[in-house]
């Protein structure tokens, strides 16, 4: 595997890393520190992480529900919550196909717009700082922290797993 894959890689387990730990308070902190309007940043502040990921995600084209949360590794569930939220504070809109009533698409607003501009300049700073991280490691070095990281992970999710497991004992 070629050195950007390994960063690739290696940038997605970390960013899988930092949402399962719990940041999501600076980076919410540093989102609202980009508004320039007390109203939007009050309806900033009851997103989920998931919502702003789902703002970004149809930055680029409109998508179902069943769509993002293949696109975003996250459960139908948890699309329905924050896609309900991103409505009531209008971020999104819905409309339904012409040829097919069943699926549901979702759309960005304006306003949605702006703060999935906002969050996707945060990740882009985030990714070049991780960039220069990356610049000082070689190829078999990146191997060896993209193992421990995907090693890492898997293993939390068996935690999980089983604490959810223990629970319905």
């Amino acid at each position: 595997m070629n050195s950007a894959n390994l960063d690739k890689k290696i940038s997605k387990e970390l960013h899988e890393l930092r949402h399962a730990t719990d940041n999501r308070s600076q980076e919410r902190k540093w989102i609202l520190e980009q508004l320039n309007d007390d109203k939007l940043e009050k309806e900033v502040l009851t997103l989920s992480v998931v919502a702003l990921h789902i703002l970004s995600a149809l930055t680029k084209k409109d998508l179902t529900g069943i769509e993002l949360a293949t696109k975003l590794s996250v459960t139908r569930g948890g699309v329905t919550r924050a896609v309900q939220n991103l409505i009531k504070h209008q971020f999104l809109t819905t409309y339904q196909a012409d040829n097919d009533k069943k699926k549901i698409y979702y759309h960005i607003t304006t306003k949605g717009l702006k703060v999935a501009s906002i969050h996707d300049k945060m990740h882009k700073i985030m990714d070049l700082k991780l960039g220069q991280i990356f610049d000082k490691y070689n190829e078999n070095e990146k191997s060896i922290i993209l193992n421990f990281l995907s090693d890492f992970n898997l293993t939390e999710g068996q935690i999980f797993d089983s604490e959810q497991a223990d629970k319905k004992l």
